[in-house]
């Protein structure tokens, strides 16, 4: 019989396997792939059986012969090839009837790399499930001790806080307090971030008063906003339960976070919080926060890298306010063991707006429909938005110039009382406020901030006339 149809170059230099075998399973043609990988020489090939190629799914029936399924055909399976000297390897096979009867085309993918390469992953990520493992409870252990020594630190300081009456001596004291505080929350972080990666981060839910928990949140940052002289304002929904079931301490994390990103990255402007409850069905609340500012905000671009691991925006920015990276990737895997999501909507410039909700119960149960909410949150962020705050964006701007000039009238009135902090403070806005291309105004806006940090009066009236001086030739009078 000939087989011209099948012994053409196609059949021959294809990658896959192909025999063509009869009822009895003799072999009438092997292709060249199937000669090299069963490695017989053709003629031998072709005087073989698939009995000897197949060992698994070609066997011996009652008569000799070999038998195979034959509701398999056209229907792909996974199984091994024999070689000649005994050997195996895997592969899929597909057979076909031909249009002869009882002629049958077998063709066959050689899969043994590809076991392979499944085989070395399945090692490689056991392998990195060991290492995750032992990089966890070294970073446990490590900040676990991290935080013994700063606390005894802490301990040490706020005695002698309340023994020495030195100003200078009580400043530092407080710098080193302030240090203290920030190793304190980059160790809390990466132990955070330590057991979110090794899945042992669980929930706690405790009944918890909502309003006293927020009072504690705004009661928080009171200070730090007061310090900047920020705009700040909490709208809470009356139709929240006060009291609730679920992680109080997550949620208190979570818009401490927030809060913090919101106060370090605003210089000028307000910083508002607006809560309400968007949808209850029995006992089971949704909440939606808002965190908005008027700060330096996010480009398009840099929004994707906002929320990965150790990932700011931009080097310049960690160099500048400092921090690990870690807070909105822990703030956004909290919210998600809490069933919610979180968004930014933001501009270069144009400040942001962090919204995000979470999923609590309560016992004061109801019910209502599924899609029932309280609030159209689009509408009402552009309500708010109307009734908003400065937004501040470039040096030269009306509203801007305004600032500038209430901020330099303050600071030469802290300069004067040695209200040295407040004119650091305010030495720190008006640094940001100018945005200009005047490299000798830039350098008196530093020489007058250095002059004010170090409580150097003569100093830091000098800078403060000659930054007012070159204020006033772009901006008009000050």
């Amino acid at each position: 019989m000939e087989f011209e149809w099948l012994n053409s170059c196609i059949a021959d230099e294809t990658i896959e396997l192909v025999l063509v075998f009869n009822e009895k399973g003799d072999i009438l043609f092997g292709n060249q792939s199937a000669v090299q990988k069963l490695e017989y020489d053709k003629e031998e090939l072709i005087k073989c059986n698939m009995m000897q190629i197949f060992r698994q799914d070609f066997l011996e029936g009652d008569n000799g012969d070999q038998t195979f399924e034959k509701e398999t055909l056209e229907s792909k399976k996974e199984t091994a090839m024999y070689r000649k000297n005994s050997s195996c390897f895997p592969v899929n096979i597909h057979i076909i009837p031909s249009k002869e009867a009882g002629i049958y085309v077998l063709m066959a993918e050689d899969i043994s790399r590809q076991k392979d390469m499944n085989a070395r992953i399945r090692k490689l990520k056991e392998e990195e499930q060991e290492n995750q493992k032992a990089r966890n409870e070294f970073t446990a252990n490590v900040t676990h001790e991290l935080r013994t020594p700063v606390n005894g630190i802490r301990g040490h300081v706020t005695t002698l806080l309340d023994q020495i009456q030195d100003e200078e001596q009580r400043k530092t004291l407080d710098i080193i307090l302030y240090c203290c505080d920030n190793m304190s929350a980059i160790i809390n972080n990466i132990l955070d971030f330590a057991k979110l990666e090794s899945g042992k981060f669980t929930i706690d839910e405790k009944e918890f008063d909502f309003y006293k928990m927020m009072d504690r949140v705004i009661a928080t940052h009171s200070a730090e906003i007061n310090k900047k002289e920020l705009r700040f304002s909490v709208d809470v929904d009356e139709k929240i339960p006060r009291l609730m079931i679920g992680d109080e301490l997550r949620i208190v994390q979570i818009l401490n976070n927030l809060m913090s990103n919101a106060i370090k990255f605003t210089m000028v402007g307000y910083i508002n919080i607006v809560v309400s409850k968007t949808s209850q069905v029995n006992d089971e609340i949704e909440l939606f926060f808002m965190v908005r500012d008027s700060g330096i905000g996010i480009s398009q671009a840099e929004k994707d890298r906002l929320f990965q691991s150790f990932s700011q925006v931009d080097a310049s920015i960690t160099r500048r306010f400092g921090g690990t990276g870690l807070g909105l990737a822990i703030t956004k895997q909290l919210i998600e063991m809490m069933q919610g999501s979180i968004h930014l909507e933001s501009e270069k410039g144009k400040g942001s707006t962090f919204s995000f909700s979470v999923k609590l119960r309560t016992n004061q149960s109801i019910n209502e429909n599924n899609d029932k909410i309280y609030g159209a949150w689009a509408n009402f962020a552009k309500e708010e938005d109307k009734k908003g705050g400065d937004v501040f964006t470039s040096f030269g701007e009306i509203d801007k110039n305004e600032e500038l000039k209430k901020r330099m009238d303050k600071l030469v009135l802290s300069i004067e009382l040695s209200a040295w902090d407040k004119a650091e403070m305010l030495a720190a806005t008006i640094k940001t406020l100018i945005d200009t291309d005047n490299d000798d105004l830039k350098k008196q806006v530093l020489r007058m901030e250095m002059a004010i940090r170090k409580s150097n009066y003569e100093k830091s009236m000098d800078m403060y006339e000659k930054v007012k001086k070159l204020l006033s030739e772009q901006i008009g009078e000050i």
